[in-house]
């Protein structure tokens, strides 16, 4: 009996110190590039775009096919689609698929529409090398696309509709320039121009 509460005592502690020990299980490593990454790759410069549509598949101007980097696409906020994580302040994202709507008070400051194909929402874009050409009076389907460009989620603020509704709106500001255009021939009319500052 004696001889039982001692050999359960030692299993007590054994399985108590076992759990002490145990190391917590590492987070496994992100596919996506790190902010220094991007950064020292892309910052101020143009860049090329793979073909795939569910990851942004990065290359910075004028190195090797081979030297990629990955990122996730903008595709909004609230977005309750399985398997997209809402994005984080200060994380780094691809749009692509957006179109220019409007110039804001601020020039450096347009509304644009970004996400996906399917559903695309008001988003707030500040650049800071890059000057997009005034849009005038356009049509809603006429609106211009723009090329894709890496970009840095920076929350969000306040905006008052044309309809006077306040909305909390997605703001991202401007990392690289807009993406190299690739394909043979200029760039379409159906893009906005703009000019690096």
């Amino acid at each position: 009996m004696k001889r039982r509460g001692i050999q359960l005592r030692a299993a007590v502690i054994a399985i108590a110190l076992g759990g002490c020990n145990r190391s917590t299980a590492a987070a496994p490593p992100s596919p996506y590039a790190s902010a220094e990454q991007i950064e020292m790759n892309f910052r101020g410069q143009s860049f090329s775009l793979g073909d795939d549509d569910k990851v942004a598949i990065l290359r910075p101007a004028g190195r090797p096919k081979d030297r990629v980097l990955k990122l996730p696409f903008w595709l909004g906020t609230n977005i309750l689609v399985p398997g997209v994580l809402q994005p984080k302040e200060g994380d780094y994202y691809v749009i692509s698929e957006a179109v220019m709507v409007k110039t804001l008070d601020n020039p450096d400051e347009w509304l644009i529409e970004a996400g996906s194909t399917l559903i695309k929402k008001e988003t707030v874009l500040v650049t800071t090398r890059t000057h997009f050409r005034a849009l005038g009076k356009v049509a809603p389907e006429a609106l211009p696309k723009m090329l894709p460009m890496i970009v840095q989620f920076a929350g969000t603020r306040p905006f008052t509709r044309g309809d006077g509704k306040t909305i909390e709106i997605p703001v991202l500001k401007e990392v690289s320039l807009p993406m190299k255009w690739t394909l043979a021939g200029a760039i379409p009319p159906s893009y906005a121009r703009f000019q690096v500052r």
